[in-house]
């Protein structure tokens, strides 16, 4: 059995899979341990006892699988980069913090990659040559795959693509789900909503909801096209909490694309909504220590 563990900027989620990536239904989570205000976290601390949980509960451990936000060096299994919402992040040794104290093997992988790598194995981007995975939530999180291996780039950063240049800001500014929030509440002149509040507004023929969504969609399908262009992938998968409600957005995005696109030859073969929800980051992590190890089934 493998333990499976995503770390976010605002949870830590765990769950034990077997070795073809089913749970075990042993879920856990905790709120990741940060502290905005003094910019530090315990992260390395929580691990240390999420861990000891599982085995206290005697369950029987090959290893295990890290699914982590930040920049990841998946050969050392350390954080590389991390940003604000995850302060002193940067520069921990993920891997080696619980090989030297469980002596138990371990793998750490981004978490979009592992989102990327899980819809690979067990999702929509199953027996694709090519796939660009984008995970859309607080920013714009992406992905590349490539027969089916992640494509890193030289200075592991490849598919950070939150911070391509749109317009006079970056991708993740125009659509993300904090900036489609952002959106509603200014036009409502709300101080807070949600994304399952403006898709309620949207069922119930909200006109403002009609009009942040459909901008949201067309900002996202602009972001998309120099990927498309560049990569030529053969699926492109959306996800994130959002794509719930990919009935609603899936047709705005392709129409976006058909439109804007040189010609109907460089559309990818599909673009659909990601299958695995948030249970994707584990399953991928999964997923990649199989494949470090050898385990695969």
């Amino acid at each position: 059995m493998i333990l499976g563990i995503d770390i976010g900027g605002t949870s830590i989620k765990s769950d034990v899979y077997n070795h073809s990536g089913q749970a075990q239904n042993l879920f856990k989570e905790i709120d990741t341990p940060v502290n905005l205000t003094l910019k530090t976290n315990d992260i390395s601390k929580a691990l240390v006892t999420l861990i000891n949980d599982y085995l206290a509960m005697g369950v029987d451990l090959d290893g295990v699988a890290i699914s982590s936000a930040g920049v990841i060096d998946a050969t050392l299994g350390e954080v590389i980069y991390a940003g604000p919402t995850i302060p002193q992040y940067t520069g921990t040794a993920l891997k080696a913090l619980v090989e030297s104290n469980f002596d138990l093997p371990c793998s750490v992988e981004n978490d979009v990659n592992c989102a990327a790598l899980a819809e690979q194995w067990l999702g929509a981007a199953r027996d694709s040559s090519s796939s660009l995975c984008l995970t859309i939530g607080t920013g714009v999180g992406g992905a590349v795959l490539l027969n089916g291996q992640v494509w890193r780039g030289f200075s592991q950063t490849a598919g950070e693509v939150g911070y391509l240049p749109l317009a006079d800001k970056t991708l993740q500014d125009y659509a993300s789900t904090t900036s489609l929030v952002q959106s509603y509440c200014q036009l409502k002149q709300l101080k807070n909503a949600s994304g399952k509040t403006i898709f309620k507004a949207y069922d119930e023929g909200d006109e403002m909801a009609y009009q942040v969504v459909q901008s949201f969609c067309a900002y996202l399908a602009q972001g998309l096209l120099p990927m498309i262009y560049t990569l030529n992938p053969e699926r492109i998968i959306l996800g994130g909490g959002i794509f719930q409600r990919s009935e609603i957005l899936l047709p705005y995005i392709e129409a976006q694309l058909k439109s804007r696109l040189q010609s109907e030859q460089f559309y990818p073969d599909q673009v659909s909504a990601a299958k695995l929800g948030n249970e994707a980051g584990r399953i991928g992590a999964v997923y990649w220590f199989l494949q470090q190890h050898g385990q695969m089934d």
